[in-house]
């Protein structure tokens, strides 16, 4: 593996989950139901094209998703990829109050309990992390996080009341939906993702890719996912490695 460059393809996978964290899901139709596209062929086909590029993904899961889609975890599992946790059904951490512990290991137990073993990471983007968030995640044994925007490479969490843990940060304009809830073209989209990647690259070495399987904010679309194995296809063209968050946490805590 390139010590030089190294790329992580991250996926968060939300149907229609964020909607019916907010509202009933029997009334989640048309426009408020575009998850509904992960379940039905946008996670599928993100898993096709990886298999074809070869590269193993980690997928951050809710646990309200994860259920709903075993056969596709499954998949994925079979695939090589990585299982992180992205939660339970979408709460907002900083109104949990003292129940917050309580939920974090509620998804982490579920989400194990279907894949056969704990998840070494975690991913929110909901709402942002309380004082208590990153301590409760390293009590119940995470050995990375990977929720921030605030750097542009990996650090420690040591300071953070997560001795051993490191922060992956991930990148807005490395996201698709960033670009995609804007109704930008694949083109656009893609054109940014190419300057950014090209810059972290260069800077850092350090990229992460995030991607969902949804409809509208998401790449599960035949058009944008040529885009996004364009993109990855130039990544490895300019010598930059793929793998897995758990992996990159791990040679990091082995180079001490």
């Amino acid at each position: 593996m390139s010590a030089d460059k190294t790329v992580l393809v991250t996926l968060n996978v939300q149907g229609i989950g964020p909607e019916a964290a907010a509202q009933p899901e029997s009334s989640l139709h048309g426009r408020d139901a575009h998850g509904r596209y992960t379940y039905g062929g946008g996670l599928a086909r993100v898993l096709d094209m990886l298999r074809r590029q070869g590269i193993r993904a980690t997928l951050f899961w809710p646990a309200f998703e994860a259920e709903r889609c075993r056969g596709l975890l499954e998949q994925s599992l079979r695939d090589g990829h990585e299982a992180a946790s992205q939660g339970n059904a979408f709460e907002d951490l900083a109104a949990l109050g003292d129940r917050e512990g309580e939920i974090l290991e509620r998804a982490r137990d579920r989400l194990a309990g279907l894949t056969g073993r704990a998840p070494q990471g975690f991913r929110y983007t909901g709402s942002a992390f309380t004082p208590r968030t990153v301590p409760l995640l390293h009590r119940l044994g995470y050995r990375y996080d990977s929720s921030a925007i605030d750097d542009d490479a990996p650090y420690e969490l040591d300071a953070d009341g997560g001795p051993g843990m490191v922060e992956l940060p991930w990148s807005e304009g490395l996201c698709d939906a960033t670009h995609f809830s804007r109704r930008v073209t694949q083109d656009r989209a893609y054109a940014h993702w190419v300057e950014q990647g090209d810059a972290l690259l260069a800077a850092d070495g350090y990229a992460c890719l995030t991607l969902h399987p949804r409809a509208d904010n998401g790449v599960g679309r035949a058009a944008r996912l040529q885009k996004v194995e364009q993109l990855l296809e130039r990544f490895r063209a300019a010598g930059a490695a793929f793998t897995t968050c758990a992996d990159l946490a791990a040679r990091r805590a082995a180079a001490g």
